[in-house]
């Protein structure tokens, strides 16, 4: 097992440090390889790398957690079931809307999946879908901005385990940051709980620029 021991033992984690006030901490049971495979089959080609993996150790992720001092401060994951990524229908009227595809049959945000609801107004998803290839990881900015990230699923996995899910860490993959707002107060108290995060190596020393 790869995954299931790395999020358990995050839960761990954030259950003791004194400076943490752990809200959630709920790892799911292995996903059936029926599901999986049915999940893979609607997938095709955009199907990533390491998906298999993971939820055949893990149904879903549900973590919620404060630093002390509150002001919002603290990390948030909300990985969904495998079913509920890759269920299209399922996503009218929060990641796409009939209008966009009466404006444009391929809209982009008609090609995006979920695997992590961090917060309700932003997302980690994957792009395109379908596809001729794996997806890769970009960040939504629910009904606004689609930006590439350049991370793997793997790749986003590992990184989301480094930085503890800390709120909009997946913004630091699009590019440098432009200024200094809570939200890189938020990277940074955590950071300061959490050495080996280290926000500062996170992001590529040029940004991507947002799918039109």
């Amino acid at each position: 097992m790869k995954w299931r021991p790395r999020f358990e033992a995050l839960v761990q984690e954030l259950s003791t440090h004194r400076a943490i006030t752990l809200r959630h901490g709920t790892i799911g049971p292995p996903t059936a390889p029926s599901v999986i495979a049915a999940a893979r089959a609607v997938a095709g080609a955009a199907w990533p790398e390491g998906m298999t993996d993971f939820y055949s150790e893990v149904s879903l992720v549900d973590v919620e957690y404060e630093v002390a001092g509150g002001g919002g401060n603290g990390g948030c994951i909300h990985i969904p079931t495998v079913t509920d990524v890759w269920d299209h229908g399922a996503h009218e009227d929060e990641l796409w809307f009939d209008w966009l595809l009466a404006e444009d049959p391929n809209h982009p945000f008609t090609r995006i999946r979920p695997i992590d609801r961090f917060v309700p107004e932003a997302y980690a998803v994957l792009y395109p879908v379908p596809g001729d290839r794996p997806a890769t990881v970009h960040y939504h900015y629910c009904g606004e901005d689609l930006v590439p990230t350049g991370l793997s699923y793997e790749r986003w996995l590992e990184l989301l385990l480094r930085a503890r899910g800390a709120t909009y860490w997946l913004g630091l993959a699009t590019g440098p940051t432009r200024g200094r707002t809570w939200v890189e107060e938020n990277l940074e108290r955590v950071a300061a709980i959490f050495p080996d995060f280290d926000p500062g190596s996170m992001s590529p020393k040029r940004g991507f620029d947002p799918i039109a």
